[in-house]
């Protein structure tokens, strides 16, 4: 990396030529999908030398999805997929996201989505049913971030490969030994391996034991953990009170040497491991054995080692399963099974389920460190355990978001603020914090804890949105809006990729001559039962989804191709005004996406009139002032739209580089009272002021008209004029206006 002056401010070291090809197993691949060169290399050397849990990482690239999946295809052990959202198209990463979930199917690769842009965020359900495990703005993945990103998916794609080998090989290993596993403990597992022992041998259960070798704080311990007939009152003794040194040597030397012994007053077999520890079943007999149960008993020792190493691991996983080890809590998985178990027991009182939220957890743990925020997370625990009764479940179910279950006397808001009202101390500090918590009344529920789980977010979430910092109670509107809205937002997308949303286009007039002068590209959904849907209900769905930019495209370039249609009419002096969002306000690549554009669709910019609504204006003024001169400088014209809905700061929007200033609807609609006069009023001058041309939106009466005509203002647009129309509507419509103009009553 070179400075401005062409110094070199990094030199990148060569990597060292390994002696010996490490095993592919042994580390964790990474791969990067995105368009940017400098995001891959950056990464990489942000990563260089990593290891997380013992292990390196190794990076593939890709530049495309394209080439994404071709890696995949070819590469079956890739631990995470960190993943751009916007590269071929806006929507590519996500497009890919279902790819690779639903067409290749691959379930336990992690997924991180980073975009240069928050407005590109996927909506949470989109997250949830493709199982994304996290989505970072580029900007935030510092080397920490990057690093505490990729070790929590490292962690979870580790234990999804380990629960899936786990069951292929206890599948295996149940069939010949499924009473074994059925044990509970190690030391009942020992108690069957001396019960199929003495079957397998077709010997009576008199003389045999089961020692396991231990450290223990003077040294290693060999122990007695099972025992049959007259060795029975030796279990959990050390093994120097065994009394009968013959075997008692022979075990010894099986767990030193960790081989089958074969000695004159019996047999010890070698049953341990290195993951297990060493443990050695001595069988007392007087009888050689011959070479074919020689035989059968390795093949035992070994299926009794590798079924027992399969215990423990089935033991190990049920505990990561059901438990959060950092906190010392019940997981999510937990949680949901207790639920389950809960409302099938009629008896018990009405039960509440309350998921607390830690408020700005990510900024806390950005500027305190991970190891702080483990602490206080399990500050956090240990308090909530002691707040609530033993009749109350607590656990952990997410990276800053704790559950409670329980009655309803005792899981209520009161409860909730208590535990959060004093301050935690972490390393002598007091550490204040402000949570938000929704809590369901498990009688709404109808489909066990994973539903109950997403109703209780869903109301987390309403929460979150309206109401930060407090307790709020489940409301059923709440679950139905959010279903609606992920409804809607499918149907959206449907309707959108299959052609089914189109533009209407609404005549602009000169107030004074009642000229059209411009036309305003709408865009409009009927959907699948034939309803109207209103712009202000999908267009926001579109923006929070990142469909808005696709759609945004699409609309442009059809008005355009409209404008080129009118004015080859004859129509050479219109304009066409178009709608922009923030999300294509915002978009990295927006300015050469309009030079492209235009480019493409060979159109003079000075003829496109984009239309940016107040708030989205005011929301980052520097950033969009600055965004908003350059496409100025290209040569489209401006326009601040609903102006007068928002709070402009009038000191900015004078240094904003608008062309016109548009009076939203609703102040022309109640021009008609003193208020809403001098609203409009003001308006209209203010505009003036700034030297920006007015047009009046909404304009249905003819006493409207007089109105702004007499203030000033210089167009107008609304139903008493023109209604939105087709483009076949548009050409009738103008065919007749050029030889009759416009007729008003009255």
């Amino acid at each position: 990396m070179s400075d401005k002056n062409g110094n070199e401010l990094f030199s990148f070291a060569e990597e060292p030529v390994e002696e010996k090809k490490q095993r592919e197993d042994y580390c964790w691949w990474v791969l990067i999908i995105d368009d940017e060169k400098g995001v891959h290399s950056a990464t990489e050397f942000a990563l260089k030398n990593t290891q997380i849990m013992d292990r390196p990482l190794k990076f593939l690239h890709a530049m495309s999805a394209a080439e994404g999946i071709k890696i995949l295809e070819e590469n079956k052990n890739i631990a995470v997929i960190m993943l751009d959202v916007v590269m071929e198209t806006p929507n590519a990463g996500l497009d890919m996201v279902a790819i690779i979930r639903d067409k290749m199917d691959i379930r336990d690769t992690r997924i991180i989505l980073r975009t240069g842009q928050p407005n590109q965020a996927p909506e949470i359900e989109v997250i949830r049913d493709y199982d994304i495990n996290d989505y970072k703005l580029k900007s935030e993945l510092t080397q920490s971030k990057l690093f505490a990103a990729l070790t929590t998916a490292i962690r979870s794609y580790k234990q999804i490969r380990m629960i899936e080998a786990g069951r292929k090989g206890l599948d295996m290993i149940v069939r010949s030994s499924s009473e074994l596993l059925t044990k509970n403990g190690i030391h009942a597992f020992a108690q069957g391996v001396i019960v199929h022992l003495a079957g397998l041998l077709d010997i009576p259960a008199e003389g045999l034991i089961c020692v396991r070798r231990q450290q223990s704080d003077t040294g290693f311990e060999s122990k007695i953990i099972a025992a049959a007939g007259h060795y029975c009152l030796l279990v959990d003794h050390p093994l120097e009170d065994l009394s009968e040194s013959g075997a008692r040597t022979l075990l010894d030397t099986c767990l030193d040497k960790k081989s089958n012994q074969f000695g004159v007053d019996g047999v010890a077999l070698y049953i341990g491991s290195d993951t297990r520890g060493d443990m050695s079943a001595f069988i007392s007999s007087d009888v050689d054995i011959d070479s074919v149960d020689q035989s059968l008993l390795e093949i035992f020792c070994n299926n009794i080692a590798a079924c027992a190493d399969n215990l423990m691991l089935l033991e190990r996983l049920s505990s990561h399963a059901y438990f959060d080890i950092l906190v010392g809590l019940p997981n999510r998985t937990a949680l949901i099974q207790k639920i389950d178990e809960l409302v099938e027991d009629d008896s018990l009182p009405e039960l509440y389920l309350a998921l607390v939220d830690i408020d700005n957890f990510a900024e806390l743990n950005a500027a305190l460190g991970k190891d702080y925020c483990d602490e206080l997370l399990r500050e956090i625990g240990l308090r909530l355990l002691n707040n609530f009764p033993v009749t109350c479940t607590v656990a952990r179910i997410a990276a800053d978001v704790f559950a409670v279950l329980g009655p309803k006397d005792h899981v209520k808001p009161m409860a909730i603020s208590e535990v959060f009202n004093k301050p935690f101390k972490v390393r002598d500090n007091d550490q204040v914090l402000s949570v938000t918590s929704g809590i369901v009344p498990l009688t709404e529920m109808s489909e066990g804890g994973g539903q109950a789980i997403k109703e209780g977010s869903i109301v987390l979430k309403s929460a979150k949105a309206i109401r930060r910092g407090e307790v709020v109670m489940f409301n059923r509107k709440m679950v139905e809006k959010a279903t609606q809205h992920v409804e809607m937002l499918r149907e959206l997308r449907e309707a959108f990729d299959s052609g089914k949303l189109y533009l209407a286009y609404q005549p602009k007039f000169d107030i004074k001559t009642l000229d059209v002068v411009g036309l305003e590209a709408l865009l409009r959904w009927e959907n699948k039962h034939g309803v109207m849907v209103p712009p202000q209900r999908f267009i926001p769905l579109a923006e929070k989804s990142g469909l808005i930019v696709r759609m945004g495209e699409w609309v442009m370039e059809n008005a355009i191709a409209e404008l080129h249609k009118v004015r080859s009419s004859g129509w050479n002096d219109l304009k066409m005004g178009v709608n922009f969002s923030v999300a294509q306000l915002r978009h990295p690549e927006i300015l050469d996406a309009l030079r492209e554009l235009i480019d493409r669709v060979q159109v003079d910019p000075n003829l496109v009139d984009l239309e940016i609504t107040e708030t989205i204006a005011m929301d980052d003024v520097k950033g969009n002032m600055e965004v908003l001169t350059r496409i100025k400088d290209i040569g489209f014209e401006l326009s601040v739209d609903d102006f007068g809905t928002g709070f402009s700061s009038l000191s900015y929007l004078q240094k904003m580089p608008f062309d016109n200033l548009k009076v939203d609807q609703s102040f022309v609609q109640t021009s008609d009272t003193p208020s809403g006069r001098k609203i409009v009023e003001m308006i209209v001058n203010l505009g003036q002021t700034l030297g920006m041309n007015v047009i009046a939106e909404g304009v249905e009466t003819r006493e409207q008209l007089d109105l702004l005509r007499e203030l000033g203002c210089q167009q107008v647009q609304g139903y008493l004029l023109a209604k939105p129309m087709s483009c076949d509507e548009l050409t009738t419509w103008l065919a007749s206006f050029k030889t009759q103009g416009i007729t008003l009553d009255g």
